[in-house]
């Protein structure tokens, strides 16, 4: 076996390897509470050819409102999901995975350091990566991403123009995420590091010819050109600033919130950064302007908003192979080591797979882990079906969406459509503000559908104007009396 053989192998075990991190992670079935309304949302739109742009889900707003900017992967995956069930929603998500690895190990390469810390690197930033990995939209969004940071560190590192698959990408990514502004805004850093010529003892920039500007130029104003390409028309545009701009949903959705670094997750990541940090305050290399500049606004944004986190460890991991060159002799023994090391690797990855590979199945409300969803409480309302309007929690909308399509809910975890008012009025129930009972009359609540051990539900417990219906160690069904 040549070297260059055994380094595809292991390239290939790495990507394995994290597939594996994904795939295990519903070993216990479906926990992100947004992939049950993207499923219902992509069923929606298959089913009656249309996609809608008033609310179809709740009883809180329908027909208000709903700008659908995650359509096309929510119609992918509901496709996947008839050919497949479960294991065709996740075989495409592990292959867009494979996609976003195999363009980054791309990117990882241009900066032609050493294969043993360019590996690593794609190792560590995949393992810290996977949990942002799941059947949601937002996947394919960072697939795009390293495609354009891509396309544009070949146009300035070696003057290859594939400049003319951005604006493509971009009408992908406006019909796919929320994200799509950050497309432009790396072509902008781009153009805005190369204007500034001055190189010093640290810092460099790349040189750019003015025909390289005017190409940037044109391809920045094609992206921005091309997000008009999406059913929302103009509307979209603004989509980005408005979720940003709010408030409510900044204080109060976990991904918007800035990383919690008590938990053992945060602080990897901190432990990440710090370490990408003092890099770049050691190299003996002189740091690209660019580089540098990307990697202080998206750890920024991590920082702030936890759901940049993703993005910034792409980012970062751009900076290992090109700026961490210790003097170490990573010079292997490869024939012992292609010998051992790889069939002990994949019998690992068999192992593993044999344990916690989830069961090929329905998606159906028995589907989740039943300590975090309301599997029996649904069970019951099968048997024991309950009319009129029900107040849900927040995490639970999307499950009850998808595995109860008849009955509308109260709110669900698209934030940004309940965010006027709604969203407000559900936190100060949920939390028994002064004003929850008067709002539980005024939205002429029938029944709720709660977490057991939730402050409303041990409040409506003490009423006499409430009576329990279902009870069981997660979640509690508490009906008005008559």
């Amino acid at each position: 076996m040549k070297d260059i053989y055994f380094r595809n192998v292991v390239l290939g075990l790495i990507i394995m390897g994290i597939l594996l991190l994904i795939i295990k992670l519903f070993h216990g079935g479906i926990g992100d509470p947004d992939t049950w309304w993207h499923l219902a949302a992509g069923r929606y739109i298959v089913e009656n050819g249309i996609i809608p742009k008033q609310d179809i889900f709740s009883w809180t707003l329908a027909g208000q409102p709903w700008i659908t900017h995650e359509w096309l992967p929510e119609v992918f995956f509901y496709l996947a999901y008839l050919a497949g069930r479960f294991w065709g929603v996740l075989a495409l998500v592990l292959i867009v995975t494979v996609a976003l690895l195999v363009f980054y190990w791309r990117l990882l390469t241009l900066a032609q350091g050493s294969f043993v810390i360019t590996a690593l690197t794609l190792l560590i930033v995949g393992e810290l990566m996977y949990p942002f990995l799941q059947i949601r939209p937002q996947v394919l969004s960072y697939l795009f991403f390293v495609v354009f940071l891509y396309v544009l560190y070949l146009y300035v590192l070696e003057k290859r123009n594939y400049l003319f698959v951005l604006p493509v990408v971009s009408i992908l990514w406006v019909n796919s995420h929320g994200s799509f502004p950050l497309g432009p805004a790396v072509i902008f850093l781009f153009i805005a590091c190369g204007l500034l010529r001055r190189d010093g003892a640290r810092i460099a920039t790349y040189r750019l010819e003015a025909a390289q500007f005017r190409a940037l130029g044109l391809v920045f104003v094609l992206c921005i050109a091309a997000t008009v390409v999406n059913p929302n028309g103009l509307k979209l545009l603004v989509y980005p600033l408005d979720t940003v701009g709010d408030s409510l949903m900044m204080d109060n959705i976990q991904e918007w919130l800035s990383p919690d670094f008590h938990k053992l997750y945060a602080k990897l990541f901190l432990a990440y950064f710090l370490a990408t940090f003092l890099v770049l305050v050691f190299t003996s290399r002189r740091i690209h302007l660019t580089d540098l500049v990307l990697f202080l606004v998206f750890s920024t944004g991590a920082f702030i908003y936890g759901r940049f986190i993703a993005y910034a460890l792409l980012v970062s991991g751009l900076l290992w192979p090109r700026y961490f060159h210790p003097a170490l002799d990573f010079r292997l023994d490869l024939a012992r080591l292609k010998l051992v090391s790889v069939p002990l690797v994949l019998a690992l990855y068999v192992l593993v797979f044999a344990l916690k590979a989830p069961p090929q199945t329905p998606i159906d409300y028995r589907f989740a882990n039943e300590e975090r969803y309301p599997v029996n409480a649904l069970e019951h309302l099968e048997i024991n079906p309950l009319n009129g309007r029900m107040f849900n929690q927040y995490g639970w909308g999307g499950y009850l969406i998808w595995n109860r399509p008849d009955e509308k809910v109260f709110i669900d975890g698209r934030a940004d459509v309940y965010m006027e008012q709604v969203f407000g009025d559900y936190l100060r129930i949920s939390q028994l503000k002064p004003e929850a009972a008067a709002l539980l009359e005024d939205y002429r609540i029938d029944y709720v559908l709660m977490p057991a051990d939730s402050a409303l539900v041990q409040a409506l417990k003490l009423s006499p104007r409430w009576g329990i219906h279902y009870e069981d160690e997660t979640a509690a069904i508490l009906v008005k009396r008559e």
